[in-house]
């Protein structure tokens, strides 16, 4: 029987660390407040790389300890892992990837088997054809947490994980957002590695702070005074008219999107709540209205940046400007850390930090809300899950504990980092489970009557309470189109639309 060979917890951390600066592929971005925009894939794509490898000979140093494995017979299974990008890893571009590249060729070698990573041009479509054609084109695909529920669900493409014996949801290596984002009718359809990467707070640049003699956000933190009433005097007082034409070129705050969630979360607010029959809202609430009145004084009364000009500007325009030392204080997710801020070529000249967003007075902790995650789904129709999951748990093994897993998450985050505090912050984050992602983004119409009432509340045209009254039948009714929704039809227009540009590839052909 072969022994399964463990790296020292210092030596995967320190790989994982050095990888994964220098990696891009991790850091996840999507578009506007309340929808969600598949041009913003070609941006920056939320898909964390899943990692794995254990080699005594990729450490260069003795194994602590050795432990037996147990044996496998795959009887040859090909196990196809899909993607919008190839994410077959590369000995040459990090230690990471050759760890993984070590870990898969074990397993292959090992146990009879064969991983192939498959890239797919247009993998929804694909993913939705192939398994309605009884023929899936992987047994395991990326995509995002909001787009796999319910359409996917619903119309039988995706194959539900909690059925599974052979993956632990609750194992300490899978992110539990994830797994609670995929969660559906009392079944959890998607799941993730764990890594560092939280969604939305607030980076501030602790450089003009100190030139401009602001309060320190991280007393603010540590005292607890970080709420949302100084956020909104910081945010209204810290905006510099350098060149005194009477336009702010530092901006005291900029937000590209998702400012009304974060506002609800901050506060307990949740809104949505999934069961067993699948989606409650709920807008009675006093903690929803006490944060959409907070919501509204703030959009209503600070000078912040809201917009970019898209005539001019790329969608990234406010974290250049943010890097660049033009605004004080971003919201935005946390892979802006290692994508823009810490690039090992071309790092933030100013000195930066992170906090939570702050903290809503009928808040008990600090809230990290994201509106989507990437993930991992199983097609249905694939041949043995139970198989392919125990497959992919394998190639996934890279620690023991979840101590071991949290020593190497700290040293990624440290990697990432500008200082000690944000890696305590968003470790607190972590341990605690204070990360939520968006449970109504995948669902169209009701997700499509909040934003346009939440629109309606930052403009100032109704009073949160009046806009709540309002939109509640719209928002009623939305849910009860949930139940009556044709989601067979749905899969159907894939097929149409695959048809057609099968046709008008056939043309082309025949000019």
């Amino acid at each position: 029987m072969k022994k399964k060979v463990l790296l020292t917890r210092k030596v995967l951390a320190a790989a994982l660390s050095a990888a994964m600066v220098l990696s891009m592929a991790a850091c996840g971005n999507e578009a506007g407040d309340n929808t969600s925009s598949a041009d913003n894939e070609t941006q920056q794509d939320t898909a964390p790389q899943d990692t794995g490898a254990d080699s005594e000979e990729a450490s260069g140093e003795s194994s602590e300890e050795a432990e037996e494995e147990p044996s496998y017979d795959f009887g040859g299974r090909v196990l196809r892992i899909g993607s919008y990008y190839d994410m077959t890893p590369n000995p040459e571009d990090s230690m990471l990837e050759a760890l993984l590249a070590e870990r898969i060729a074990f397993v292959e070698e090992n146990y009879n088997c064969k991983i192939e990573f498959v890239v797919l041009d247009d993998y929804v479509t694909e993913y939705v054809t192939s398994v309605l054609a009884g023929d899936p084109v992987v047994d395991i695909g990326y995509h995002i947490t909001s787009r796999v529920l319910p359409s996917l669900i619903e119309g039988g493409i995706v194959y539900p994980v909690s059925d599974l014996s052979t993956i632990d949801l609750n194992d300490y290596k899978w992110r539990a957002d994830v797994t609670e984002a995929g969660y559906y009718k009392g079944k959890n359809y998607t799941f993730l590695l764990k890594d560092p990467e939280i969604r939305y707070g607030i980076f501030w640049n602790k450089s003009l702070f100190k030139k401009y003699g602001l309060p320190d956000l991280y007393e603010l933190v540590d005292k607890g005074e970080w709420t949302w009433e100084k956020f909104k005097e910081i945010a209204a007082t810290a905006g510099q008219d350098t060149d005194a034409d009477g336009t702010n070129d530092i901006h005291g705050f900029a937000a590209r999107e998702n400012l009304s969630w974060c506002y609800l979360y901050s506060n307990g607010a949740y809104v949505a709540e999934k069961t067993e029959a699948g989606m409650d809202i709920d807008l009675s609430d006093p903690a929803v209205v006490e944060a959409l009145n907070a919501l509204q004084d703030f959009t209503t009364t600070v000078d912040y940046r809201n917009a970019i000009d898209w005539s001019t500007e790329g969608w990234d325009a406010m974290i250049t400007g943010f890097k660049e030392g033009n605004t004080m204080m971003l919201l935005e997710e946390f892979w802006v850390s290692y994508s823009y801020l810490s690039k090992a070529d071309s790092p933030m000249a100013d000195e930066w930090g992170w906090v939570p967003f702050p903290k809503g007075p009928s808040a008990t902790d600090w809230s990290c809300y994201g509106k989507e995650n990437g993930c991992r789904v199983i097609l249905n129709g694939i041949e043995n899950p139970e198989e392919a999951a125990q497959i992919y748990d394998l190639i996934t093994d890279i620690a023991d504990t979840n101590e071991e897993w949290d020593d190497m998450m700290e040293d990624v985050l440290e990697g990432w980092a500008n200082d000690a505090k944000t890696v305590e912050l968003v470790t607190y984050i972590n341990d605690k489970k204070l990360s939520v992602l968006n449970a109504v983004n995948g669902f169209g119409d009701l997700n499509s009557a909040i934003g346009e009432m939440v629109g309606k509340i930052t403009s100032g045209e109704l009073t949160p309470q009046t806009a709540l009254d309002t939109y509640q039948s719209q928002i009623d009714a939305a849910l009860a189109d949930l139940e009556n929704h044709d989601y067979d039809a749905e899969m159907q227009e894939y097929l149409k639309t695959e048809e057609e540009e099968g046709e008008g590839e056939s043309e082309e052909a025949e000019e």
